[in-house]
């Protein structure tokens, strides 16, 4: 018979002055008692436990740290530090592209005579992102991790920067960041229609800077980002060394502002929202930048301007010019139905190449893209088309690329992409959407792009 350890107790009056086997036999009963509790004592436990747990998740997973301040820990947009009785708060998110990427050269293209075909996987985006505030709620910070495996796996700031936002319609940054130049390029490589950005961005956009900038929602509905930059592609580079300065003393100045007239615009090209309500959003963009002593290695950030063929402009011995662009975009939004293009102007003048005196005083590019893409299936699954183009007094350029998304989770942060682009010649050349000078030919990418 097995014995109910609730019944092992000395009952009322009990002496231990008993007989020696009796005796025994209750100091026995007793230890067992003393080392193994009751099933009522278990019952008890387990109630006053799942009684902490019910509190702590009320309070959003608050404890009380040793000097007294409330502080949490949980997952709103990212995974989240924040104090309850002061302005301090991090979040820290993550994001991985992992892409395959193919290439398959024309026969009798520009690629054909030394072909260069590609067939391998890639973590393009490897990203850890910081962002919070302190000191004030109003006082901000972010810091960007990247290290992509086609950077040889090296890990770099790639933005940082400290803002207070003053009002609505003034938010001022210094730091590192986008310089604005493309409307495409300020919107990020998280929610791009395609695998990645155009060709058409890819050989018009600037790249990141040092520098100061504005951002801010002046009047409602139209939005502003201006800033003063080192120079308009400045990215990892020194502005002094040992042996003297990667980039030059002169500052690169752009302006963009836009405009949502009708429904909410929202974030991204696709229209994840289904929009029931016509949204457009069109904007512009303007840039200048004076580039001295362009020759290398005197001054790198020069070395980055391509002519419509692929050239370095440097190549020419050009040793100063003038950057002015400008760019006008246009998108909408209704139905799952989503339209997204982009036009830019490009003019290289007051172009100085003492040592070659042939070289024009003067080059003028231009493009666009335009993209389209159709929701399938509501929040779900997208077909989307592209076609952009460079036109330049050297050589023209074309891509046309189709594909779809497949949104896990009816979101970015778990998406599917797989698209094919053909390329005609392409006249730039960036690791990030793939693209090499020159390449005549088939592009594929299969990308799963995973975000917390």
């Amino acid at each position: 018979m097995t014995t109910d350890p609730t019944q092992l107790r000395l009952p009322r009056g009990a002496h231990l002055t008993a007989a020696p086997t009796i005796g025994a036999v209750l100091l026995t009963a007793s230890g067992l008692a003393a080392q193994q509790p009751t099933m009522q004592e278990l019952l008890d436990r387990i109630d006053a436990q799942d009684k902490r747990i019910a509190a702590f998740e009320q309070h959003g997973g608050n404890t009380q740290g040793a000097a007294g301040s409330d502080y949490g820990v949980d997952y709103k947009g990212g995974y989240r530090i924040f104090d309850r009785n002061g302005p301090f708060q991090l979040r820290i998110n993550g994001r991985m592209q992992f892409r395959y990427v193919g290439f398959d050269s024309d026969s009798g293209g520009m690629t054909s005579a030394t072909p260069n075909d590609r067939n391998d996987f890639e973590i393009e985006r490897g990203r850890l992102e910081f962002r919070g505030t302190f000191l004030d709620g109003d006082t901000h910070f972010y810091i960007n991790l990247d290290a992509d495996t086609d950077d040889n796996h090296h890990v770099i700031f790639h933005d940082f920067w400290v803002n207070h936002e003053f009002s609505e319609g003034f938010d001022l940054y210094v730091g590192k960041a986008f310089f604005p130049g493309s409307r495409d390029w300020l919107s990020g490589s998280t929610r791009t229609h395609l695998a990645d950005r155009s060709m058409a961005t890819t050989f018009f956009r600037p790249d990141r800077t040092l520098g100061i900038w504005a951002i801010g929602e002046p009047i409602e509905d139209v939005h502003y980002r201006v800033m003063i930059g080192n120079g308009f592609n400045t990215t990892d580079l020194e502005s002094a060394t040992s042996s003297g300065s990667q980039i030059d003393a002169k500052f690169a100045y752009a302006g963009s502002v836009w405009w949502d007239p009708l429904a909410t615009y929202g974030k991204g090209y696709a229209d994840l929202e289904q929009h029931e309500d016509l949204a457009v959003r069109i904007g512009a963009t303007v840039t200048i930048a004076q580039e001295q002593d362009g020759q290398l290695p005197a001054n790198q950030e020069a070395d980055a301007i391509r002519l419509s063929d692929g050239s370095r402009l440097t190549s020419l011995m050009v040793e100063s010019f003038d950057l002015k662009m400008g760019a006008f975009d246009a998108a909408m939004k209704y139905q799952g139905l989503s339209i997204n293009s982009e036009m830019f102007w490009r003019e290289l003048n007051s172009v100085s190449a003492p040592s070659m005196p042939t070289v024009p005083r003067s080059f003028y590019d231009w493009g666009g893209y335009v993209d389209v893409g159709y929701m399938l299936i509501p929040h779900k699954l997208e077909a989307v088309g592209r076609f952009s183009t460079v036109q330049g007094s050297i050589r023209d350029s074309h891509e046309y690329a189709g594909g779809f998304n497949w949104y896990v989770d009816g979101t970015h942060l778990n998406k599917l992409t797989c698209d094919a682009s053909k390329l005609d010649g392409s006249p730039t050349s960036n690791s990030g959407p793939n693209y090499r000078v020159n390449d005549d030919g088939w592009l594929f990418r299969i990308q799963w792009q995973i975000a917390f």
